[in-house]
């Protein structure tokens, strides 16, 4: 796979905003989990291939564009692009705006403040091609790239003006233009893939997966409901890691590919979210309890699973009850910790993008509005068996290069490095201590047709004797619905089905022997598709992860900047102080702290002397408290402005 690096310097001020606001702010600015700034990377994949679209067809053809973005329904997109971030310390302004009426003054109520970054930040991103891509549609991308003259909102009024410069790249659009319109892309995208004859051993090892994400992640759990809000779950699925593996394989050797999804030595589990690269993380559900309350006297609270020990619900205090949580469970071989599913970093946000056809005339305007919400990066770690020949393919190609792409929209979202390393199932974490007789399962289980009528525990136990694990003694699950997903091998969609959900839990009468070859076998039907993936319960956690979020600590101030600017518009109202005034002390305070005192001072030369007097007291006020505090006092001409605008329109 290959990189372009980029930057996008901004030569106006930039509204690329994230489609929410708050009280004070309309519109507020996208940031990553890390609290920088960013131009989100949907924003510019759709204004390349807005800019490309433009192109006259003679030059290049619209099916050569949908092979680089992916068609609907269709193939994938050939790249993946990150968003483009930048420094902590980058300039954010307000902009305060109104709608004119048509006797040309503002309207009541239309006032509104949008958050900008300031002219002359520099955003970083990248571009990661797909593997064995042509040199062609790099061109293309580079193309769609340098041809970006502006980001954000408010782009036809002179907003977010750009400059975009390209690592090792000096050919100018034109230049590129020129050469791709006499290239002959052809209908598929070229790929340079060679077939090697490998010999598919039986050897299985097990390697352990770390997958370190750059970007949010998503991996949808449920469909889309009424609201369009598009929820990710923590946990990037089996089926999902088999496929990036296969993939992955299968860009070398196709029959080491195929030989290996149809071996029995092929098993993935789930990547969970974890605290470290040596923890196993295992996906649990609600049986796992813990207390609202930490423990008197102690930092610590209480944790409790039914099916490793039964517990007195007698004795539990009124003060502390249990409350069951779905996360995962981080075990070292020494200790467990909870990571609560709620604890787990999100990042929300909002699109509008064109449904159908884009070649359509009549569907090209149609819109939909949606929201996502994403896991923040964070570090993933799994377990996968395989034939030994593809697991050395497999190792060879992650060290080439270790980008992959988990979850929804693959192009924006989910792209981080994986890496792989054989070790001896005996020596994970997970089987340094553990149930003997307790097992949580960690990806769906298939429910066959003749026990969907059955209640959990029947269906559990079914299931379980069947796969040769032994009779259950105890069990706690759900059953839910696996919706259908991703093309296979075939081509074909997988159809919804009924499954255990992952997470829950049964316990056996007796010890299994051979405990490795019945974990890479798993419980139920549809191994190849990352079904019925299970491992022995690691214990009751013993401390919570993630316990409690650190509050920023703010300096103490005698009065909050709601109340001082509920003074300074009482005041305004008595000097006849404008709401258009305001802002502009407001706007110059954000940006330059001595330029807004500079221009306060202008209004004793510039106005008569009744009205100076008139504003002299207040004017001083501002000043002093601009001296003080300007970030405090810019929140508090904010308040006063908006009093100001609402009051007139009461008017």
């Amino acid at each position: 796979m290959g990189k372009i690096n980029f930057t996008i310097t901004l030569k106006s001020d930039g509204e690329p905003a994230s489609g929410f606001g708050t009280e004070l702010i309309d519109s507020i600015l996208p940031r990553n989990s890390d609290g920088h700034i960013i131009i989100p990377s949907p924003h510019i994949k759709g204004i390349i291939r807005e800019n490309l679209e433009n192109i006259p067809n003679k030059l290049i053809a619209p099916n050569v564009i949908a092979n680089l973005f992916g068609k609907e329904n269709g193939s994938s997109s050939l790249f993946h692009i990150d968003n483009a971030v930048a420094p902590k310390d980058a300039k954010v302004i307000d902009v305060t705006r109104t709608k004119l009426n048509e006797f040309g003054v503002a309207d009541a109520g239309s006032l509104r403040t949008s958050e900008a970054v300031a002219s002359g930040s520099i955003f970083s991103g990248t571009i990661t091609t797909y593997c064995n891509l042509s040199r062609d549609y790099e061109n293309l991308i580079k193309l769609g790239l340098l041809s970006l003259f502006a980001i954000g909102g408010g782009r036809n009024r002179g907003a977010g003006a750009c400059i975009v410069t390209i690592d090792n790249e000096g050919r100018t659009p034109g230049e590129l233009l020129r050469l791709l319109a006499t290239v002959d892309f052809g209908e598929t995208p070229p790929k340079d893939i060679k077939e090697n004859d490998f010999v598919i051993a039986d050897d299985q090892v097990t390697m352990k997966l770390i997958f370190k994400a750059k970007n949010p992640v998503c991996v949808p759990e449920v469909p889309i409901t009424k609201n369009n809000m598009i929820r990710s779950g923590f946990s990037i699925p089996a089926s999902a890691v088999q496929g990036a593996i296969l993939h992955r394989i299968n860009d070398i050797s196709k029959k080491t590919a195929t030989a290996c999804y149809e071996s029995g030595n092929f098993r993935a589990w789930p990547l969970n979210p974890s605290d470290n690269t040596e923890s196993t993380s295992l996906r649990v559900s609600f049986t796992h309890k813990i207390s609202k309350l930490k423990i008197k006297n102690t930092d610590n609270y209480l944790f409790q699973d039914e099916t490793v020990k039964p517990y007195d619900w007698d004795k539990i205090s009124s003060k502390s009850p249990l409350t069951g949580t779905d996360g995962v469970l981080l075990a070292d071989g020494v200790s467990v910790k909870l990571w609560k599913s709620s604890g787990m970093a999100r990042i929300v946000s909002a699109h509008g993008v064109h449904n159908g056809d884009r070649y359509d005339k009549r569907n090209s305007q149609k819109r939909n509005f949606f929201i996502v919400e994403s896991l923040a990066p964070t570090l993933f770690t799994g377990i996968v068996s395989m034939p030994k020949s593809a697991s050395d393919l497999l190792l060879k190609s992650l060290k080439n290069d270790s980008f992959v792409q988990f979850g929804k929209s693959r192009s924006v979202r989910g792209g981080g490095d994986l890496s792989a390393e054989i070790v001896h199932f005996a020596t994970l974490p997970i089987m340094k201590k553990y149930e003997k007789t307790i097992f949580i399962i960690q990806s769906p289980v298939l429910i066959p047709e003749n026990l969907v009528e059955k209640s959990v525990e029947e269906i559990i136990s079914a299931i379980v004797k069947d796969s040769g694990f032994g009779e259950v003694e105890k069990s706690s699950g759900s059953v839910t619905t696996q919706f259908g997903w991703n093309r296979t091998f075939n081509d074909k969609f997988i159809s919804a089905k009924s499954v255990i959900s992952p997470g829950a839990v049964f316990k056996l009468k007796s010890p299994i022997e051979n405990i490795e070859e019945k974990l890479l076998k798993g419980i139920g039907g549809g191994r190849k598709y990352g079904f019925g993936a299970v491992l022995p319960h690691p214990g009751v956690a013993e401390q919570l992860f993630h316990d409690e979020a650190k509050p920023s600590v703010l300096a103490k101030t005698d009065k909050n900047f709601g109340t001082e600017g509920f003074e300074l518009w009482e005041k305004a109202k008595e000097s006849h102080l404008s709401a258009s005034q305001i802002s502009r002390v407001r706007e110059l305070t954000g940006i330059d702290a001595d330029k807004a005192i500079e221009y306060l001072h202008r209004q004793s030369d510039d106005r008569p002397i009744e009205i100076w007097k008139r504003w002299k007291e207040l004017i001083n006020q501002i000043e002093d408290g601009i001296q003080k505090d300007a970030m405090h006092m810019e929140k508090a001409l904010k308040v006063c402005q908006d009093l100001l605008v609402a009051d007139k329109g009461d008017n």
